[in-house]
């Protein structure tokens, strides 16, 4: 089983935010992509771009900037029970990432819920991580979800759960980055709580790499 994200304190913030995420309000007006392909789409997106931008099956989504959170005085910003200050402080000029790379489908054990895949940077190393936003009514804390590159399988335990849904959070090696932008093929499979059958759905790739490689340019 690979290694999850868990402990620090932005990682916190990020599932929180994932969190509210649930009621979007209004969302910026989607830039139009007249009959480019996804590699054209998200060379022609600029540094400061702001809004919503499909690229191929999956969606950029890029807000407004935010400066780094300061802790109160006195004390430190930590991800730990202990209150132990972080092992390294920012880089000089480092930004909280600001885009995202999300794809919702349907359950196929339940049309009327959603799955949500969503890329994201996270940390002062610009780590990528997956956050995978499952039915709360279909998995729990611990169950697995298994994610299917090609040939290469991740297991992926659900960390947390509200009522709106579940989450589970991947982080992505630097030296597996080919793995996953380089796919053919993508699935999603986990064993729903209401049932025997294992339910797997097909993800697909197509404009997954421009999207992620956009995005890394933007918060870079």
């Amino acid at each position: 089983m690979r290694n999850t994200l868990v402990g620090a304190a932005l990682a916190v913030v990020l599932v929180a935010a994932l969190f509210a995420a649930a009621h979007y309000g209004r969302r910026p007006a989607e830039t139009p992509a007249a009959a480019l392909s996804p590699e054209q789409t998200a060379a022609s997106i600029k540094p400061g771009f702001i809004g919503e931008q499909k690229i191929g099956d999956w969606k950029l989504v890029c807000g407004a900037g935010r400066a780094l959170p300061k802790p109160p005085p006195g004390q430190h910003l930590s991800g730990n029970s202990e209150g132990l200050p972080p092992r390294e402080a920012p880089p000089p000029g480092w930004k909280i990432p600001r885009c995202r790379v999300v794809m919702s489908l349907r359950s196929a054990h339940n049309p009327g819920d959603e799955v949500r895949l969503t890329f994201r940077q996270v940390g002062f190393k610009r780590v990528l991580a997956l956050f995978l936003r499952m039915p709360p009514d279909q998995v729990s804390n611990g169950d697995p979800v298994t994610v299917r590159w090609d040939q290469t399988e991740w297991q992926i335990p659900v960390m947390s759960c509200a009522a709106q849904f579940c989450l589970a959070i991947q982080s992505i090696k630097f030296v597996d980055l080919p793995l996953v932008e380089n796919a053919k093929q993508m699935q999603i499979a986990f064993k729903p709580a209401t049932g025997d059958q294992r339910v797997a759905i097909k993800v697909p790739v197509d404009g997954l790499a421009p999207a992620i490689g956009a995005m890394r340019r933007i918060d870079k």
